[in-house]
């Protein structure tokens, strides 16, 4: 995967991407440079990577005021967000293991672990007491998750997602990985998996208390910014584990991200993975993210493609199977750079198509015209000559907007407006880009990318 310098839009704001360590810097890292029209004109500013509402990061610089920036005010607000913050001292669970249950405490207002034999100045703050060991080595299970859905929506993996995903790790042959915004299948590899090593890179600074500084880095996963140095040597020693052998990585981001920010950072750690390692295939991925996403994450990442494996999650009332989910199941899928030929579903809710080769949900019938089991969304799709292509059941062609739509639609083309990120011109996303070569379009589904060995630079 190569990184690239991009223009992307959506909506009217763009994303100016370039070289992230040269921006302003907010308490969450580098901030991000954005553009939008303003009256009619372009202008350019600089703003949070991490939140999208201003009410939890006010970070805001026009670009063409730059020179102005206060950086003595900012610095300022970027200590007081690390104030306090010492992994050594905050990760306390063996140390809280010797205390007696009825005396530990989780404190969600000073967010440590306590024992209240020695500190009872959190007698009156919101906390969770009593504290058995399976709690303290399950975080998750106890930590109210963090809903913001502008900053860091959290759901978590119920647990029979996570028992498939790590069935399916463990038969593709990886033992090393590296978990983002993922802490339901960290968890699970520390406790459960002796044969498997981990890390967790997440934004969620409560997982101090709980995991030690080989196993969590405090981490913002839209400008690849690790809160302290020392974090980010940790994680590139971690990358290099077995010379990349067996080595993977899962992410889970908010879903209210911008892709390109999300596909950048991934791109940065692929030409680290490669350069610490001195290979040229890519990291294996797994990007889990809601199915209708997929034109999005396929402009940014062509070699992706999405696994028919619905993701559920626990605490979020639509994205499960229960009698309160959704009908059609969780919307959410993984999208990967593996080859899905290698990886098996359940047999309980899924099915091997000799067609395609690869497996599928139940409800997925594969279309001898499209030569593809065409199913997305959790139901059966049907095709339509007229479009040549399979939609959903609910949809109907319309002969004046010439495709497949809802039925109670507004009868307007829908155009793709962003730029394709191979030629730079709108209208087409980089999959269908007409400057493709034709050996390039018809590649084998997910090979290894193979490319030359980059030249070492002489220091």
């Amino acid at each position: 995967m190569k990184r690239k310098k991009q223009t992307t839009s959506e909506g009217h704001i763009e994303i100016v991407n370039g070289d992230l360590e040269s921006h302003p810097q907010c308490p969450h890292g580098p901030t991000i440079l954005f553009s939008r029209n303003v009256k009619g004109t372009k202008r350019n500013f600089f703003a949070c990577a991490a939140s999208r509402d201003r009410k939890h990061c006010n970070f805001f610089l026009w670009a063409e005021n730059r020179s102005s920036f206060k950086k003595d005010v900012w610095q300022q607000e970027i200590n007081k967000e690390l104030e306090g913050i010492n992994h050594e001292k905050l990760f306390s669970v063996q140390e809280m293991m010797k205390v007696p249950p009825a005396m530990r405490l989780f404190c969600h207002k000073c967010t440590e672990l306590v024992d209240e034999r020695e500190d009872d100045q959190h007698k009156n703050h919101d906390s969770i007491r009593k504290l058995t060991d399976y709690q303290l080595k399950h975080p998750t299970e106890i930590l109210p998750a963090l809903e913001n859905t502008k900053k860091e929506a959290q759901y978590l993996f119920s647990k029979s997602s996570v028992q498939t995903m790590m069935d399916m790790f463990e038969r593709l042959g990886y033992r090393h990985i590296i978990c983002i915004g993922t802490p339901r299948i960290h968890e699970h590899l520390q406790n459960h998996c002796s044969n498997f090593t981990s890390i967790l890179l997440d934004m969620d600074k409560r997982f101090h208390s709980f995991f030690g500084p080989h196993q969590y880095c405090w981490y913002n996963m839209f400008n690849h910014h690790f809160f302290f140095e020392e974090a980010r040597d940790v994680f590139r020693n971690f990358l290099h584990t077995n010379n990349g052998k067996n080595i993977m990585l899962v992410t889970d981001p908010p879903f209210g991200g911008r892709t390109e920010l999300i596909a950048n950072t991934l791109n940065t750690i692929n030409e680290e993975y490669e350069e610490l390692n001195d290979v040229r295939t890519d990291l294996p991925m797994f990007w889990i993210y809601p199915y209708f996403m997929e034109p999005q994450i396929r402009n940014s990442m062509p070699e992706f493609r999405m696994l028919d494996f619905k993701v559920e999650y626990e605490n979020h009332a639509m994205f499960h199977n229960g009698l309160k989910g959704r009908k059609q199941g969780s919307p959410v899928r993984i999208f990967t750079n593996v080859d899905l030929r290698s990886i098996k579903l359940p047999d309980d809710d899924y099915k091997y198509c000799d067609e395609c080769d690869k497996w599928v949900a139940i409800e997925n019938k594969h279309c001898a015209a499209c030569n593809d089991c065409t199913s997305k969304s959790g139901v059966t799709y049907v095709h339509c000559t007229r479009c040549s292509r399979c939609v959903k059941p609910t949809w109907q062609h319309c002969g004046k907007c010439g495709r497949c739509t809802q039925k109670d639609h507004l009868c307007e083309q829908l155009v793709f407006h962003k730029e394709c990120y191979n030629c730079k011109e709108p209208g087409h996303k980089k999959a269908d880009c007409p400057k493709n070569s034709e050996v390039g379009a018809k590649k084998m589904l997910n090979q290894p990318n193979l490319k030359p060995k980059k030249k070492k630079k002489k220091h």
